[in-house]
C-alpha cells in the first residue's frame, strides 16, 4: 500500500518534494504544485541505496537537499540534488571523516546541517550547495544542531531528558536561552528573520511546566556577549504537548500540531507585531495523527501527513487564505476522508498501575474474534515513544486475524506530562516492568483476555522490555516477540553508536555508576528466567542496536535446551520499511502465535 511523507514546499509554493514508499525503501520525489493539485511525480535520483528520511527546499527553490539511510543504517548521508530536471547528479556533503551526517533547514542560500564523527563531535555546518564548501559555525561532543539563522544557531545540549539549547553567535559566542531546570526538554526552536539588534526565538519546551509549549525569547545580540532580555509564553495547552510547529517567513502565520492523549489536533495562529496571536482556528484532519510541517513564506499552504488506523500516511497540501482553510486537492481529501472512516477506530482506555499511577492505552478490537484467541499486547519503542492511533500494517494484519491488540502508555511514555516520563528513568524500570504486569492483569480483569492467554511483543526498547518482563514474570505470556532490542548493556554500549550509547545513559544507566543496575535490568543475565518461547526479529543492517544483541540472547537460551526462533530481515536496518519486509514479518508473528496457541 503506498504511503507518502515529510512533505516540503517550495518557499514560493510552486512545488512540493516528500517521501514515497511503494515497494523497495522509500524514495523522494519532486512535483509541481498547481491551481489543481499536485502535479506529476519526478523521483529523485541518488547515488547511494538506502530509504530516504528526509527533503528539503532550499529557498529559491533551486535545490532539494536529501536525507538518506545507507541501507537502513544509523550513518546517514545527505545529498544536493537541482530541481532543475534537465541537471543531473546529485552532490554528496560530507567528509571522509563524517560518520553521519543530518539535515536541518537552509539558512538563506547555504545549507544548515550537522555532522557527527565516529567519536561522537558534532559540527554545526553551513554548506553551500554549488561547491559543497562549508563552514563550521559550531563543533562539540554530544550536540545536535536546531536552527541556523544568518550564522546563529541554536545547539542542542545534555544528556537526555534534559535536553537545552544554546545560541551560538557567528563569532563563537554562546549562551543557554533558558536557566538551568533539572528535568526539563528544550529541544525544538526556530530563529526568526533578523530585523534589528534583537533575535527572536521561538522554542517548544516543558521548562517550568508539566507540557510541551511554545516560547518566545528576546535576545540581545547588539554587544558582543549575547543577553535574553524577553521570556513569555506564545501558547500552551494543559491536557495537551506542541508536538512540532512552523512559522511562514513573513511571521504572519504559524502552524501548530498538539498531542492530545496521542490524537493530532491542527491550530493556525494569525500573529501580529511582535508574533502576538490575534486569531486561533483549529483545523480538522481527515487522520488521527499527523506530523511533517511544512509551510510558504506567504502562509497560504502548508503541507503535512496524516495518517490513522484505516488511514495510510498520505501527504495532504491545505491553502490558507481569506480566514479559510481547504484542501489544495478538495476531491483527494473526499476520498482520504472516506478510507479513514472505513474499518472501527480503536478505543483509548484508562486504568491504573500497583502504584497507583494512571497508564492508558489502545484497544483494538478485530471484526470477527476468533474464539479463544490469545490477546497480544504490543509495546512501543522509545522508552520515551508513545502508542498513538497511527497507520500500523503489521498490527492491522494480527487483529484482521481475529486477535485483539492492546498497545499501553506505561510510565516513561511521552503524551502524558514532564513527570510522566521520567517515571521510568534508570531504576524506575523495575515499576515499568511491572506497569507490563499490571497491564495484563488489567486487560483480565476488564475480561478482554485469561490469564496466561497473552503475547507480548515490541520493537527495540519495547522489545527489550517484553523479554525483560517475561524473566520478572515466567507464567504470564504464551509467547514473546523481541524485534531489535537490547539484551546487554555492557555489549550494547559497546557496539552501538557512540553518540546513540551516550543518550542511552540517562534512561537506562550509567556504565559506571550504575553497573550493577544495568545488569540487573539486561535480559541476557536473566537466561535461565525466561521460560516463555521468544521470537527474535532483527534487521541485518541494524547499526543502532546490533544484531549481535538478539544473536547472543537467541544463543544463551538454546544452551538452557529453549526453542526460541530467529528472523535476520534482510535489507534493513533499525526501522523496518520496505513492505515485503513488514509483510514477512507479519506473516511470521501470525505463524509464532498459531504455534504456540
Amino acid at each position: 500500500m503506498r504511503h507518502t511523507t515529510a512533505p516540503s514546499l517550495a518557499p514560493n509554493g510552486t512545488a512540493i518534494a516528500y517521501i514515497v514508499r511503494d515497494g523497495g525503501y522509500p524514495y523522494a520525489v519532486q512535483a509541481a504544485l498547481t491551481a489543481d493539485g499536485v502535479g506529476k511525480e519526478r523521483p529523485v535520483q541518488l547515488p547511494i541505496e538506502g530509504p530516504v528520511t528526509r527533503v528539503l527546499h532550499s529557498p529559491d527553490a533551486q535545490w532539494i537537499a536529501c536525507e538518506v539511510s545507507p541501507k537502513g543504517s544509523e550513518k546517514l548521508e545527505t545529498f544536493t540534488v537541482s530541481t532543475d530536471p534537465e541537471v543531473a547528479g546529485a552532490s554528496p556533503l560530507r567528509n571522509t571523516f563524517d560518520a553521519r551526517t543530518h539535515l536541518v533547514e537552509w539558512d538563506r542560500d547555504k545549507l544548515a546541517m550537522d555532522a557527527v564523527a565516529a567519536d561522537g563531535m558534532t559540527e554545526a555546518r553551513l554548506v553551500d550547495p554549488n561547491t559543497s564548501r562549508y563552514q563550521v559555525m559550531d563543533r562539540r561532543i554530544d550536540a545536535l544542531l536546531v536552527a541556523s539563522e544568518a550564522g546563529y544557531s541554536l545547539m542542542r545540549v545534555g544528556p537526555r531528558g534534559n535536553r537545552e539549547l544554546l545560541l551560538v553567535t557567528p563569532r563563537g559566542r554562546w549562551m543557554p536561552l533558558l536557566p538551568p531546570e533539572p528535568g526539563a526538554t528544550t529541544e525544538d526552536g526556530r530563529i526568526l528573520p533578523i530585523t534589528d539588534s534583537r533575535l527572536v526565538i521561538l522554542v517548544v519546551t516543558d521548562h517550568g511546566a508539566d507540557r510541551r509549549r511554545l516560547m518566545r525569547l528576546v535576545v540581545d545580540i547588539e554587544d558582543e556577549r549575547p543577553v535574553c532580555i524577553e521570556r513569555e509564553e506564545l501558547i500552551s495547552n494543559p491536557e495537551a504537548d506542541v508536538d512540532e510547529f512552523a512559522i511562514s517567513e513573513d511571521l504572519s502565520t504559524t502552524a501548530v500540531l498538539w498531542n492530545q492523549a496521542g490524537i493530532s489536533n491542527l491550530e493556525l495562529l494569525s500573529l501580529g507585531e511582535d508574533q502576538r496571536v490575534q486569531v486561533r482556528r483549529t483545523v480538522e484532519l481527515p487522520g488521527m495523527v499527523a506530523a511533517g510541517l511544512s509551510i510558504t513564506d506567504d502562509g497560504q499552504l502548508l503541507a503535512l501527513t496524516v495518517e490513522g488506523p484505516n488511514l495510510p500516511p498520505t501527504v495532504e497540501v491545505l491553502r490558507l487564505e481569506a480566514g479559510r482553510v481547504e484542501p489544495l486537492d478538495s476531491d483527494r481529501t473526499d476520498r482520504l476522508d472516506e478510507r479513514a472512516r472505513q474499518g472501527d477506530v480503536p478505543e483509548l482506555v484508562y486504568y491504573t498501575a500497583r502504584d497507583g499511577l494512571e497508564l492508558s492505552g489502545w484497544l483494538y478490537l478485530p471484526e470477527d474474534p476468533a474464539p479463544g484467541r490469545p490477546v497480544y499486547v504490543h509495546l512501543h519503542g522509545g522508552p520515551e515513544g508513545q502508542s498513538r492511533p497511527v497507520h500500523h500494517d503489521v498490527l492491522a494484519d494480527i487483529v484482521a486475524a481475529g486477535y485483539t491488540v492492546f498497545t499501553p502508555n506505561i510510565r516513561g511514555s511521552k503524551g502524558n506530562g514532564r513527570a510522566f516520563i521520567h517515571a521510568d528513568d534508570r531504576y524506575g524500570r523495575f515499576a515499568a516492568i511491572d506497569d507490563v504486569a499490571d497491564t495484563v492483569s488489567f486487560l483480565c480483569d476488564a475480561d478482554l483476555c485469561t490469564a496466561g492467554r497473552v503475547f507480548l511483543g515490541g520493537r527495540s526498547y519495547g522489545g527489550f522490555l517484553a523479554v525483560l518482563a517475561a524473566a520478572r514474570y515466567p507464567d504470564m505470556f504464551l509467547g514473546v516477540v523481541d524485534a531489535c532490542g537490547m539484551t546487554s548493556f555492557e555489549t550494547y554500549y559497546e557496539s552501538t553508536e557512540p553518540w546513540l550509547a551516550s543518550a542511552a545513559s540517562p534512561k537506562y544507566g550509567y556504565p559506571m555508576h550504575d553497573a550493577e543496575l544495568l545488569w540487573e535490568i539486561s535480559p541476557l543475565h536473566k537466561a535461565e528466567l525466561i521460560t516463555t518461547p521468544v521470537l527474535f526479529i532483527h534487521g541485518a543492517n541494524d547499526s543502532n542496536v546490533p544484531l549481535q544483541e538478539s544473536q547472543q540472547l537467541y544463543d544463551a537460551l538454546v544452551e538452557l535446551g529453549r526453542t526460541p526462533q530467529f528472523l535476520e530481515v534482510p535489507g534493513e536496518g533499525h526501522q523496518f520499511v520496505k513492505p515485503k519486509s513488514r509483510q514477512l514479518i507479519g506473516e511470521r508473528i501470525l505463524e509464532f502465535f498459531a504455534e504456540l496457541s
